[in-house]
């Protein structure tokens, strides 16, 4: 199958002439390992590790074929063992008119906010859930339907069988509403898996469902998403044959000249997979929005919290508020403040039997998940001179997020300093200064950086992260490293050297564990 889809795309864009749009890239990233007792980083066989993707697509009218050829030589580390080897594992045939969308092969799919389908790619985490089989749109003045049955992704196969299908209406496109923009949508998926368990006896088909919808007035929009799944037991939920509920309601809007956000979100037992034995990232199905912020700084990420599927409930907002130019704050090209705030819990249970246990709505339960406040100040201070400077306060439950025992709460304060300075034309200076204080776990961070950019083609960047440690454990601990990245046209090239802490590396909610490493790192990408 795979052959097949490569020497079609081959002879597509072979001859004498290409009738038609070619477009693709390259990514390479490479990293050797060496064993560093001091940092925990482990000793590799291999050396070295090799990730690479490689897509093309070719285009003529209204129809689009496309594949990625994709090797693991050996895996980078953190990333799952079973990618070990290359192929192509992404390949379809697109043909698109003005109402219908039909797709053979891969694809990617999302129903609403993803609470009970979202297949994609984030190669960061080593994600790519893609689906495998016949998809099938039409869409018309309002309305939108869709449909499929495919296997979805396991690393070089195909596992599982999912249908589904969703309808979503905007009644504004018909004239009803003038003032007020809507649109509402439903969406069902099955997912089919034998019983083969010795033990138990298990629901061979699992039906999830979801009603959403959004509503817009002027700068106001709320939107609302309601999902249920039918008793789903696996390895993730213990076997339990309680059904599965989520809701997620949003409300943004304008006062004044501040914008503001506000999230809350309940789910209990909403783990979704094509296989009831998967943990992880590996046969996912569902995506669960997070209320967390996400963080870009280096220590701010240190203790990212990762979405519970298994039972959570919490709030979170946002709130913006522009500087204007001239002002005290807002200096010589205006600015901003924003503050975010959230806070999880867990669900109140009751174990009712065995396999199965009672949660009343809302359910907000006694343990903290995360309580997160950050304060984020921006602003162009002169023609040469621009900055951020946050604070945040969080407290955070390691075992938790991180499936430990015996670590509870971490209390930490980070806050953060981000200046750059333009001394020269095209020639910037930049300079990062973080600082983390805990009691708990490993105690205070240091993080340092320096960076100089030439002409936006050229950066050498050099950083030192350092765990001083607490009052009663002093580590004393540097991660050091440097990078020099360059960019070519349409080429870009990174090389680093440094140490790696071990830690969890988040994504919108989902994440993996990075394990801590020495040594070279490359990094190549090019777009066609």
């Amino acid at each position: 199958m795979h052959n097949s889809f490569g020497i079609l795309f081959l002879t597509l864009c072979s001859g004498m002439t290409v009738v038609g749009q070619v477009s693709g890239g390259v990514q390479l990233e490479m990293r050797s390992y060496r064993a560093d007792s001091a940092i925990g980083a482990p000793e590799v066989p291999e050396r070295l590790g090799l990730n690479a993707y490689i897509p093309l697509s070719y285009r003529t009218g209204a129809l689009t074929v496309s594949l990625r050829y994709e090797a693991y030589l050996t895996p980078l580390q953190g990333y799952d063992a079973r990618y070990t080897g290359t192929g192509i594992p992404f390949r379809s045939i697109d043909y698109r008119d003005e109402h219908f969308h039909l797709t053979v092969g891969s694809f990617y799919e999302q129903f609403g906010s993803g609470m009970i389908l979202r297949t994609y790619e984030e190669r960061l985490l080593g994600i790519d859930n893609a689906f495998d089989g016949i998809r099938l749109r039409w869409n018309s003045t309002g309305m939108r339907l869709s449909g499929f049955i495919a296997r979805q992704r396991r690393f070089f196969t195909w596992g599982g069988l999912i249908r589904g299908a969703a309808l979503e209406l905007s009644p504004a496109q018909w004239g009803i509403g003038s003032s007020l923009r809507w649109h509402i949508g439903a969406g069902i998926v099955s997912k089919y898996q034998p019983d083969t368990d010795p033990l138990y006896r298990l629901p061979e088909n699992v039906l999830a469902y979801t009603l959403y919808g959004a509503w817009q007035w002027q700068s106001w929009r709320f939107q609302a998403e309601w999902a249920y799944k039918y008793n789903d037991p696996s390895t993730l939920n213990g076997y339990s044959y309680n059904p599965g509920t989520a809701l997620y309601v949003s409300l943004a809007g304008q006062l004044a000249e501040a914008s503001f956000l506000l999230q809350a979100k309940r789910v209990d037992n909403m783990a979704f997979y094509s296989d009831r034995t998967a943990t992880g990232t590996v046969a996912l199905l569902n995506y669960l929005p997070p209320l967390s912020r996400q963080h870009s700084y280096r220590l701010a990420t240190l203790y990212s919290y990762a979405t519970q599927p298994g039972g959570e409930i919490g709030l979170s907002t946002d709130v913006i508020i522009p500087l204007p130019e001239g002002s005290p704050l807002g200096g010589f090209g205006g600015g901003t403040v924003s503050v975010n705030y959230c806070r999880i819990h867990g669900l109140d249970t009751v174990h009712t039997e065995p396999l199965r246990y009672r949660s009343s709505f809302p359910g907000i339960g006694r343990t903290l998940f995360l309580e997160e406040l950050t304060i984020e100040y921006t602003a162009l201070w002169s023609s040469v001179l621009k900055g951020t400077l946050q604070l945040t306060r969080q407290i955070y439950n390691r075992d938790v997020s991180e499936g430990l025992r015996g670590y509870g709460l971490v209390w930490t304060w980070i806050a953060i300093a981000d200046i750059a300075y333009t001394f020269a034309p095209q020639q910037t200076l930049r300079l990062e200064f973080q600082h983390l204080w805990s009691r708990q776990d490993r105690g205070n961070w240091v993080y340092g950086l320096l960076e100089y950019t030439l002409a936006s083609r050229w950066a050498f960047t050099m950083w030192d992260e350092y765990n001083s440690g607490s009052p009663v454990h002093h580590v004393g601990q540097h991660y050091p490293g440097a990078a020099l990245t360059v960019l070519l046209q349409r080429w870009k090239l990174a090389l680093g050297y440094g140490r790696q802490r071990a830690g969890i590396v988040c994504v919108g909610g989902v994440c993996r564990y990075m394990p801590a490493a020495n040594g070279f790192s490359l990094s190549i990408t090019a777009t066609l």
